[in-house]
């Protein structure tokens, strides 16, 4: 079994606790925050503390803001058959005193929603060759698929992750906002929101694209800008219009 202390205590922390009290090939013996607040809520997991009083683990999970990784990974007391790795998919390999690791979940994470582990893929990138191995070892008991991906790569898919995630959930909620000054329900796009997104399981996204600037539908293009009062919306209407437009006649070259 393989001993863990993790610190931090946001969602992604939250998670990893949770999924390693479901197997037997992983304990928590600590976790670590500053904020004696929100340590709390992780009592029942394991003891807790909020000072440098580190306990040994074999494995440091840094689950922190990404300016903070390398200060708190330096902090950490060092034990030369211990591995140390952050969780962040921008951060690189860190090059300390340690064995140092990645251990990247490639999701978004709220604490009121479940995540099963079993749909979710586990990026990792090792300092040495054996701790690859233990840290596959313990995502496979989690469930996950295991995806070997160095620092470059890792920074490459977390741009991607981004544009497929953050930004698509920025223009749901403008799509909200436009619903709602008309006093429609947000609901009445959400079958439309999943067929969209179960495409990509059968096509690529290239092909899956629809829609007026596909189409270079310039009278339903111009009568959207018109309806949009909000500057931003329609500079970001114009835009993601401009560049499907382009893409697709590049297409036709």
């Amino acid at each position: 079994m393989i001993k863990i202390v993790v610190l931090g205590t946001g969602n992604v922390a939250y998670h990893f606790i949770k999924a390693f009290a479901q197997t037997e090939n992983a304990e928590v013996v600590q976790v670590y925050n500053h904020d004696i607040e929100s340590l709390k809520y992780y009592t029942e997991y394991a003891t807790t503390t909020s000072i440098s009083d580190i306990l040994k683990a074999d494995l440091y999970l840094i689950c922190i803001k990404d300016d903070k990784v390398l200060n708190v990974a330096n902090s950490i007391p060092f034990n030369e058959n211990s591995i140390v790795a952050h969780v962040s998919g921008s951060v690189p390999l860190l090059k300390t005193k340690h064995r140092d690791a990645v251990f990247y979940p490639l999701q978004t994470f709220s604490k009121d929603k479940d995540v099963s582990f079993s749909q979710l893929p586990l990026c990792i990138e090792t300092e040495f060759p054996s701790d690859y191995d233990k840290l596959s070892l313990l995502a496979e008991s989690l469930g996950s698929k295991v995806y070997n991906v160095n620092s470059q790569q890792r920074q490459e898919l977390h741009l991607a992750a981004v544009f497929v995630c953050n930004f698509v959930n920025h223009l749901y909620h403008i799509g909200d906002d436009i619903c709602s000054r008309k006093e429609l329900p947000f609901d009445i796009l959400k079958p439309l929101i999943k067929e969209t997104a179960e495409k990509i399981f059968t096509k690529k996204p290239l092909e899956a694209q629809t829609g007026p600037a596909k189409r270079s539908d310039e009278t339903t293009i111009q009568r959207h800008l018109e309806q949009l009062n909000r500057s931003q919306y329609k500079d970001l209407y114009r835009y993601l219009t401009t560049s499907i437009q382009n893409l697709y006649e590049s297409k036709k070259l």
